[in-house]
């Protein structure tokens, strides 16, 4: 399969996967947070639609996309499998296209008890219950309405949309483009991608735990 990675990225990303044509984008970068809010999704959006174009523009062979933050692009062994289940799927059951993303956890230790949670709830609220030990146990597949954080879809989406806000910020510039892919969407359980975890210190995670953070400041 003709694949190219796409990354935004701050900073000069490292790729290791010598078959798959990498396009790191750092121009633009602003230091926006992970506010829910219009304009930092209308910010990633247009980030993303460039990195696209240019990758293209750079690598005109391209058939599928892979799109992949930068907290991914060193987990080989996992992206490499979302791959080989993206082409199997594409040549088997969806010949005529689908969107594939890798489930993305992270350790979270903002709480007295720290626990393994799924990470992009706002894109895929889907699996906002999923059960980390069960699904590195079973693994599986869930349909879902949008992926994010590192994903597979045919260049030929392009045709039809692009990265966008979401008018009612129901999501993000990767709701927009699956929704309006007109493919079926699919989360994999069977590659698990880990974000570096979210620590806090032991009195804030106190705090935090027991809600006492709306009577800071009163």
């Amino acid at each position: 399969m003709r694949i190219t990675a796409v990354c935004i990225s701050r900073n000069t990303e490292t790729w290791k996967i010598p078959d798959i044509p990498f396009y790191n984008y750092t121009e633009g970068w602003k230091p926006f947070q992970h506010e829910k809010t219009t304009d930092r999704v209308a910010y990633l959006a247009d980030r993303r639609n460039v990195a696209v174009n240019r990758a293209l523009n750079q690598f005109p062979q391209t058939h599928h996309i892979l799109m992949i933050d930068s907290y991914y692009v060193h987990q080989e062994k996992q992206i490499t499998k979302l791959v080989q289940e993206y082409a199997t799927m594409t040549q088997t059951e969806f010949p005529t296209g689908c969107i594939l993303g890798a489930s993305t956890w992270i350790l979270d230790k903002t709480r007295v008890g720290s626990r393994s949670r799924f990470y992009d709830g706002w894109t895929t609220p889907e699996a906002l219950d999923l059960d980390p030990h069960e699904v590195e146990k079973e693994g599986g597949m869930i349909r879902a309405r949008a992926v994010g954080g590192c994903y597979l879809y045919p260049r030929t989406v392009l045709d039809r949309t692009h990265y966008d806000v979401p008018r009612d910020l129901h999501g993000c510039e990767h709701n927009w483009l699956c929704e309006n892919s007109g493919l079926p969407v699919f989360l994999s359980l069977n590659e698990m991608l880990w974000r570096e975890p979210i620590v806090y210190p032991r009195l804030k995670r106190m705090r935090v735990s027991l809600h006492l953070g709306r009577l800071v400041g009163r």
